[in-house]
């Protein structure tokens, strides 16, 4: 797989932390800094996907008794209204 290359500057403090880090955990600071990319979009996925159930579980699950009832009832004035003006 092709890999882009990018440049970040870093407070001293951040870098030794960085130093570290692939010292301990990583073969190299690129490693380092794609796990970290790879946590942050893992907590936007699971963000949104919260949202979107808290979302969904408040929806109605479709139109009500009452809301069918005043479409059909809309449906069969419009259809008297074309009647009449056809002179059926």
């Amino acid at each position: 797989m092709k890999m882009d290359t990018m440049n970040i500057s870093l407070t001293p403090e951040q870098s030794e932390y960085v130093r570290r880090s692939v010292d301990r955990d990583f073969g190299n600071a690129s490693e380092f800094f794609r796990d970290l990319l790879r946590e942050r979009m893992h907590r936007e996925i699971k963000a949104d996907l919260a949202l979107l159930n808290a979302t969904v579980s408040h929806a109605p699950v479709g139109p009500g008794e009452d809301d069918i009832a005043g479409v059909l009832a809309t449906q069969r004035t419009v259809r008297k209204e074309r009647k009449r003006a056809r002179g059926v």
